[in-house]
């Protein structure tokens, strides 16, 4: 299923950066997932919980290039970066949710953000169904880590901010 979004040909800057920034982190979840399903340290339930994550990852990243595409932008593409990642990061369950959490956390900041922040109504949707789906996922890699963390009021990012947490994974 997909979510109505108008075309985005009169799409404001600030609502292009948010979804640039948004297909890079969608970009860079997927190849987390990937590369803690390679790992093969993960089993059973939490296995097909890093496959879920890795689809609505290619879901979300496909959206968001849509959005850019159908404003003549040209979308971020895996081959645009050399995602880095700690050495550890997918030696065990909760490495993996460790590092997952991170690009999650400031993916669900950036969304409230972009939720409250762009003027389209249809964007403003999509950014709050990214916020629960990361919400989501969050809760799965916290399930995964054996963790109880509950933020009961995770903090909303603006685009600087998020940048700075997420370049060294993005190369």
């Amino acid at each position: 299923a997909t979510l109505p979004v108008r075309p985005a040909s009169a799409a404001t800057d600030e609502e292009l950066a948010y979804a640039n920034f948004a297909v890079s982190g969608e970009l860079l979840l997927v190849d987390l997932y990937a590369k803690a399903l390679d790992a093969k340290v993960a089993t059973g339930p939490a296995q097909a919980a890093l496959r879920n994550g890795r689809r609505a990852a290619v879901q979300h990243a496909a959206a968001l290039s849509g959005l850019l595409t159908g404003a003549g932008q040209d979308a971020p593409t895996a081959q645009d970066f050399d995602f880095q990642w700690p050495e550890k990061a997918f030696a065990t369950p909760a490495a993996i949710a460790s590092t997952g959490r991170i690009v999650l956390r400031t993916m669900l900041g950036v969304y409230q953000t972009a939720a409250v922040a762009v003027s389209e109504p249809s964007y403003r949707i999509l950014y709050a169904s990214l916020a629960a789906s990361a919400g989501q996922q969050l809760g799965v890699l916290t399930a995964l880590a054996a963790s109880v963390v509950v933020e009961p009021f995770p903090v909303a990012l603006d685009l600087e901010s998020a940048s700075g947490t997420l370049e060294s994974y993005l190369g």
